[in-house]
């Protein structure tokens, strides 16, 4: 019988994409891991991974392999886990989600549980990478899990609403055309990035126009963006959860409700099947479920 570590050793190469990867989720050294996996890969008589520049790519067997253990290995550390005794009743929980998000919407909502706390700031892809690997617990993301180890829940979406300073006017009233276009190219702008994915698909789809406005200003942070819009610099379009305190306590306004023309992002709680038991996983899960 093969030792049970070069299978949890493969299966952590598998789910990081990397022996890096798999030695961090496992807390071993990158030699220890290595070694093992080409013990196994010995063992079997075969390869079951291809070294890329981006990364270990399992071959046909190492996805064969996967399929055959996966299931079993991960019902075993969910047994052992439990028949551990609990030495610390709050473990640390890590988190991984976007600053802003955190900031304006998560934080309020989870600090309550009381909870021990580990942020970490990232892309949907690899908070979800770090998920799956057991890097972090649980991770809040606009992308839905794909991987076969991750489970999720919906808690909510993200709306988007277009928003002035008290002091700036607003366009006329009325379905969003090429007028209201017309008069939104000749305000300035704050954005979030040079790109403007959402704000331009706006102005592509329901304005049929394209976006030429002057951008005063660029910060890849929204707090940043909201606050500039209070001080004037300019208006812009942003997730509804970024600049509600400021709508509801006056220093802001919706310059024209734009809702129903920008299609709403869920927003999803990836976890690890492993952890689907996990009292804090579902408390989290309640936490941060739209209301």
């Amino acid at each position: 019988m093969l030792p049970l570590e070069w299978y949890r050793n493969f299966l952590a190469i598998y789910r990081a994409g990397s022996v890096s990867g798999a030695a961090r989720a496992r807390a071993l050294t990158q030699p220890a891991v290595s070694q093992q996996l080409s013990a196994l890969e010995s063992a079997i008589g075969v390869p079951l991974f291809e070294r890329t520049a981006k990364g270990m790519v399992p071959t046909a067997r190492g996805e064969a392999l996967y399929v055959q253990v996966f299931e079993s290995l991960d019902r075993l550390e969910r047994v052992s886990r439990a028949l551990q005794p609990k030495r610390d009743p709050n473990p640390t929980i890590r988190l991984g989600t976007t600053p802003e998000y955190f900031h304006q919407f998560a934080l309020p909502r989870l600090a309550p549980l009381g909870y021990p706390m580990a942020v970490s700031l990232g892309s949907d892809r690899d908070l979800l990478t770090q998920v799956e690997t057991g890097a972090l617990d649980v991770a809040v993301t606009t992308l839905k899990p794909s991987g076969r180890t991750l489970q999720h829940r919906y808690v909510g979406v993200r709306r988007y609403v277009l928003i002035g300073s008290m002091g700036a006017e607003g366009p006329r009233e009325g379905p969003p055309s090429r007028q209201l276009g017309t008069w939104l190219n000749s305000q300035p702008w704050v954005s979030y990035s040079e790109e403007r994915p959402v704000t331009r698909r706006f102005f592509q789809q329901s304005l049929e126009c394209r976006f030429e406005a002057k951008v005063s200003l660029v910060v890849p942070d929204l707090r940043a963006v909201v606050r500039a819009v209070e001080l004037g610099v300019g208006i812009s379009i942003v997730p509804e959860f970024a600049c509600r305190r400021g709508l509801d306590e006056g220093r802001l306004r919706e310059l024209f409700p734009i809702a129903d023309s920008i299609p709403s992002e869920p927003w999803f709680l990836a976890y690890r099947d492993l952890d689907s038991d996990r009292e804090q996983v579902h408390r989290i899960s309640q936490a941060l479920a739209e209301r």
